[in-house]
């Protein structure tokens, strides 16, 4: 049953707003547009995005409680140090020419998630679903991937990872040279020229 105190924004743009360090609570906004918005830090508790887009937007360290993403684009934005787990599961996020380094999905479902041309250094991806994921061309540099389902996910085109044979599914999981190499590393074998 939906709370009728909630504040409702459907197909709205919101242009240049800040709303850094705001408590947020009780809003939908369905099919909207953040345009240049910088949300750094908020809190959002009880709020539901549903089919939104974020374009060149600051949403780092903003957090959550009770709320959801559904079909969510962000593109060409900061999304650093997110803790995403606090989301509700699932979540719908696709990512674009963003940086989302430090922030940490672990535990999410994020089967289909796209992380294309994204700056992912040190994220946690420990106990993700992320079958069918795309992360071509994003630089994964310390990333953690740890009990995590990448089976059938993309990595073509991405540098700087360190994936785990052993302790992670692989299965029909798509990567290219020269970064495939990185996988002799963990066989605890000898490489010569």
């Amino acid at each position: 049953m939906q709370n009728p105190e909630k504040n409702i924004h459907d197909y709205k743009k919101f242009e240049n707003v800040i709303w850094e360090e705001k408590q947020i609570t009780g809003k939908d906004f369905n099919h909207c547009t953040f345009y240049k918005c910088s949300l750094k830090g908020c809190f959002f508790e009880d709020c539901r995005f549903e089919k939104c887009t974020f374009e060149e937007c600051d949403l780092s360290l903003i957090k959550f409680k009770d709320s959801s993403f559904s079909g969510v684009q962000i593109n060409g934005s900061k999304a650093i140090g997110i803790v995403w787990y606090d989301a509700d599961n699932p979540i719908s996020v696709n990512f674009k020419n963003s940086r989302i380094s430090y922030s940490s999905f672990f535990g999410k479902n994020c089967k289909k998630a796209q992380f294309i041309n994204c700056i992912a250094d040190e994220v946690d991806f420990t106990n993700c679903n992320l079958i069918q994921a795309n992360f071509a061309g994003t630089d994964l540099k310390n990333a953690i991937f740890l009990n995590t389902d990448i089976s059938q996910a993309n990595f073509a085109g991405a540098v700087n990872y360190t994936i785990s044979l052993n302790n992670n599914i692989t299965k029909k999981a798509k990567f290219s040279l020269p970064e495939a190499l990185c996988f002799l590393y963990n066989l605890d074998i000898i490489i010569t020229d």
